[in-house]
């Protein structure tokens, strides 16, 4: 039993808005550009530089993050991100450098850093610095998922103290 005329339209008039729907944009027009004109300059070179080092020029995104550094020392954000890079090359010393500064910085605004620091105690088997940051970490959340997951993460390293 064939589709007769009417469903086959029917069909392909459906087809076609479920189409149009996935490629409209999903912000107001001019919201993005009003974003990216509303952060400051060392906000917006650190979004560049991200995206660089999570896309095709990541050596190039991390060089930009340093240059960052460089030029404005207080920037939490791009120390933040340049520390979850040094983690994930194997870098604990430079990443528990660059969560302490973030920390030292601003610790309300990245609370985060609290986690990864922890976690780059552990790495180090610094045990009871890894604890205690976990354990700062723990009272910023409210999350009951990520709690439970660090108190995981406490456990096992209580039970290797």
């Amino acid at each position: 039993m064939g589709l007769k005329k009417p469903q086959l339209l029917a069909l392909l008039g459906a087809l076609v808005v479920i189409v149009l729907l996935f490629m409209a944009p999903r912000t107001p027009a001019g919201k993005e550009a009003a974003e990216v004109r509303s952060m400051d300059p060392a906000q917006a070179k650190t979004q560049e530089a991200i995206a660089l080092v999570n896309g095709q020029d990541p050596m190039r995104g991390i060089m930009m993050l340093r240059e960052i550094v460089e030029e404005h020392p207080d920037n939490a954000e791009a120390h933040m991100h340049l520390g979850l890079f040094s983690i994930q090359s194997g870098q604990y010393d430079k990443a528990l450098a660059r969560f302490q500064k973030v920390l030292e910085l601003d610790s309300v605004g990245f609370p985060d850093a609290w986690f990864y620091l922890g976690r780059t105690y552990a790495t180090l088997d610094s045990t009871p610095q890894a604890i205690a940051s976990l354990k700062k970490y723990r009272t910023l959340t409210q999350d009951t998922a990520i709690i439970n997951g660090v108190d995981r993460f406490l456990l096992e390293l209580e039970n290797v103290k």
